[in-house]
């Protein structure tokens, strides 16, 4: 499938890996994509899997791939993973669809790279999923002409991924500001590295002083423009 239909909304098929990103993924789309249809696909281990096995491994790639399958086939028109450590998989998923497809973070990394930022505080609330998007922002912006000096610090917010997961904003918003405190002086900008903590960019932002980016807003626009470009193509347009 290439386009959606002109006489339904687009459906966007957005796969999950814990429930805590369901919510964030959700308000952006509904703000940044109101045409949409969301769609919500959730496999609640593929993180502890991926913990438990030491990272992303074969098996756990081919059940992303399945669920991204079973998306494309039921219908989605396009498809948003929420969780950063499966963001690699979508090289394979895109030789095999035609869908619009994007990971939780490359809308987020694009925009890092068109700001310019001298130094950025990537945070998160799993040391693998944070080592692993620093890796590969580290790699686009290396790749990046104007980019290549900008420095990437990764840390983990201790108390977030509780916080996230029973909603409680107020500790959200405090394990993010005291993680990025001490390294206010150094940094540019502060990142919210997972869909999860997205709903505490706006209080973090107003205590720390600094540009706070997070994921969803992003994806959720630069979907509904693939999406539409897709569409045109269809008809022969522009």
């Amino acid at each position: 499938m290439s386009g959606h239909r002109a006489d339904r909304p687009p459906t966007v098929a957005v796969i999950h890996a814990t429930p805590a990103s369901v919510e964030p993924a959700g308000t952006a789309l509904a703000e940044g994509y109101p045409q949409a249809s969301v769609w919500n696909l959730l496999d609640d281990r593929l993180i502890s899997d991926a913990e438990a096995a030491g990272g992303l491994t074969a098996a756990l790639s081919d059940r992303m791939l399945s669920l991204i399958g079973h998306a494309v086939h039921g219908g989605a028109d396009a498809v948003l993973l929420s969780c950063s450590l499966y963001g690699p998989v979508l090289e394979q998923a895109r030789r095999a669809h035609a869908v619009p497809m994007l990971s939780s973070d490359e809308a987020l990394f694009a925009e890092i790279v068109r700001r310019r930022f001298g130094s950025v505080l990537l945070l998160g609330h799993l040391a693998p999923a944070v080592q692993d998007s620093v890796n590969r922002l580290q790699r686009v912006l290396r790749s990046t002409e104007g980019c290549e000096r900008t420095e990437v610090i990764g840390r983990t917010a201790d108390g977030a991924a509780e916080a996230a997961t029973h909603k409680d904003l107020d500790a959200l918003e405090k394990s993010l500001t005291d993680a990025a405190t001490p390294y206010l002086k150094d940094v540019d900008s502060v990142v919210l590295g997972m869909f999860s903590l997205a709903p505490a960019r706006t209080g973090v932002e107003n205590v720390l002083g600094v540009p706070v980016l997070s994921a969803p807003p992003l994806a959720a626009r630069t979907l509904r423009e693939r999406v539409a470009a897709g569409a045109g193509a269809s008809r022969g347009g522009p």
